[in-house]
């Protein structure tokens, strides 16, 4: 998959629209939808996306991503990679090829690219920024309704949008999202041909506030004591360590 459409689609994975029963017809409706996703934290959910490329090719990732925005701490393992971002490291494992990264944030040339990853992700920047310059600009209300707590939204968007349709299912009982389901549409970046375009669908579930955060903790996968690691998960990968 292109490295491109997986950091767009990720993104958009950090974004689960919420409503709190609200109408979304209007513009000053879905301006209140950016203050919601703000109050959204510290939650896990399990996502799957499916890309269709022009020649034929085909990738699928199915994961899970835990966000924890009080204690800086993000989480994302699926069938590519394994990736952990907290307030000291950057950790990824890409299990196609076999290759480790393990990133300490407090160095100097790290801290372009900490503050960068703490404000999209950890201040919901680039979930506001979707929704101000895409949902609140260019987004059309093609079905709503609601079945007992639960609101179901159907989005569509202009032609020209990357983003061509979100169907969303968000629990007014318990204030998160049930499911999340997104198409994209984005060029092809192997060729310059007018018109052929990568389609992915983004399908996001299983929503919770997690009580066990054991799981998602750096010390499962790496030790760092007096300048030397050691691996406790892929210790046959190839390993680059920026220190």
């Amino acid at each position: 998959m292109d490295r491109k459409i997986i950091i767009y689609s990720f993104l958009m994975l950090l974004t689960p629209l919420a409503s709190h029963g609200q109408a979304i017809d209007t513009v000053a409706e879905l301006t209140g939808l950016v203050n919601d996703i703000k109050s959204l934290r510290n939650m896990s959910y399990s996502y799957v996306m499916d890309a269709s490329f022009p020649n034929g090719e085909k990738d699928h990732l199915k994961g899970t991503i835990y966000l924890d925005n009080d204690a800086q701490r993000y989480y994302n393992d699926c069938d590519a990679f394994t990736m952990i971002y907290t307030a000291h490291w950057l950790y990824k494992a890409d299990h196609r090829n076999k290759k480790l990264a393990i990133n300490n944030l407090d160095k100097e040339n790290n801290k372009k690219l900490k503050t960068a990853t703490e404000k999209d992700v950890f201040q919901n920047a680039a979930a506001i920024t979707f929704l101000d310059s895409v949902v609140l600009k260019t987004a059309v209300v093609k079905k709503m309704k609601h079945e007992g707590n639960l609101l179901k939204v159907l989005l569509g968007f202009p032609k020209s949008a990357l983003v061509q349709q979100i169907e969303v299912v968000y629990n007014i009982a318990t204030n998160l999202p049930v499911s999340y389901d997104m198409m994209v549409s984005h060029p092809w970046q192997r060729t310059p041909k007018w018109g052929q375009v990568v389609q992915t669908r983004i399908k996001c579930s299983d929503f919770k506030k997690p009580s066990d955060k054991s799981s998602y903790d750096e010390s499962n996968f790496f030790s760092y004591n007096k300048g030397d690691i050691e691996l406790k998960k892929y210790k046959n990968y190839k390993l680059t360590v920026n220190m």
